[in-house]
């Protein structure tokens, strides 16, 4: 764009001047304006891809493989809930009804809502979940990382979460590793990794839970390669998965290759989209998508492919949770709960939700 001409001309020639500046004023708004609308397309796209494909993927779930090649009964949809963590702390009462009043059928919670509803406020917090008819699905255990390089014994706080997500009626303990994708950690760190993820499986067991191991961008298991050498080292009795088809994105795998390879592990997934300029930066140097404030957005405005995730789920007949976890995103401005409407049109798309 040409920058516009000073108009400090002798007054003669000042009406010349002032239609040269209103053409030349033209001419950049006419670029802006089209600047802006390839934009709205770029944005757009993802989107119309998005629900051409989800209607078919709807349909499917009507009909699963039957035996011997024939149609069997309807797929069984597998839960749909919603994670807390997309709202302020203090917006949690608000986040819980929200939850509610969109259909959503579970929740998981972070750590710190251990902390808030200890003691005699576990039953407050368990009768107000019942009235609001939402499963508590899981608890993070967010203070709980196991660092390969520093392991330190996380046995006795990870029994207060367990504790306390079995008083509420839950099912799932998450954890994540405190490792850094960028450090190269030797076959024995990895071997006490999952010694220590073990230990604290079995704990969860003794609690009637299951513990989860959630690979996290920024994570030992951000990349395909860390996640598996996470796994391999643990007991697939003790250590299931909890898999973010989100983060499993941004570091380069493919989601539906690790839903094929452990499956039979997996106790839930994570949904949420990942954007589409942040996943452009990821495949260039992910250390610098690692530092943007911004990696995700609602499902069907990003990158991932959810039809093909889906499909695959019906296929394999998972009957295990979803869970909406939209984090690290723009708030829109309707907040949170203008959000998880989004999402949940774009479940209803998917056959996900009725």
């Amino acid at each position: 764009m040409r920058l516009i001409n000073s108009c400090a001309a002798p007054t003669a020639h000042l009406t010349s001047c002032r239609k040269r500046c209103e053409n030349e004023l033209s001419v950049v708004s006419s670029q802006l304006e089209s600047a802006r609308k390839m934009d709205r397309e770029r944005s757009a796209t993802p989107r119309r891809e998005f629900l051409k494909q989800a209607g078919t993927v709807a349909v499917a779930w009507c009909a699963a493989p039957g035996l011997a090649g024939g149609m069997g009964p309807p797929a069984a949809r597998p839960p749909v809930g919603y994670a807390t963590i997309s709202w302020p702390r203090e917006q949690f009462a608000d986040a819980l009804r929200t939850i509610s009043d969109l259909g959503f059928a579970g929740v998981q919670m972070l750590g710190w809502v251990r902390d808030a509803y200890a003691g005699d406020k576990t039953s407050e917090l368990k009768h107000q979940l019942q009235t609001l008819k939402l499963r508590p699905t899981a608890l993070s255990c967010s203070k709980a990382k196991l660092d390969p390089a520093r392991l330190k014994d996380e046995t006795a706080q990870f029994r207060d979460y367990a504790a306390f997500l079995k008083g509420l009626g839950g099912n799932h303990l998450q954890i994540t590793d405190g490792g850094r994708p960028e450090q190269k950690y030797s076959t024995d760190e990895i071997k006490a990794l999952g010694a220590a993820m073990n230990a604290l499986g079995k704990a969860a067991q003794e609690y009637g839970l299951t513990l989860g191991y959630h690979p996290h961008f920024g994570t030992l298991g951000e990349t395909r390669e860390g996640l598996g050498r996470v796994l391999d080292s643990t007991d697939p009795r003790y250590v299931k998965l909890i898999a973010d088809v989100a983060h499993l994105t941004l570091g380069g795998a493919d989601p539906v290759e690790v839903i094929q390879t452990y499956h039979e592990r997996l106790v839930f997934l994570h949904f949420k989209d990942v954007r589409k300029d942040v996943a452009e930066l990821a495949r260039q140097n992910r250390d610098l998508a690692r530092h943007t404030r911004y990696h995700f957005c609602e499902i069907g405005r990003g990158v991932v492919d959810f039809p093909r995730i889906v499909g695959t789920l019906r296929r394999l007949s998972q009957p295990h949770w979803i869970i909406v976890e939209l984090d690290g995103y723009e708030p829109p401005p309707g907040g949170p709960a203008e959000s998880a409407r989004v999402n949940k049109e774009a479940l209803e798309k998917l056959g996900l939700l009725a």
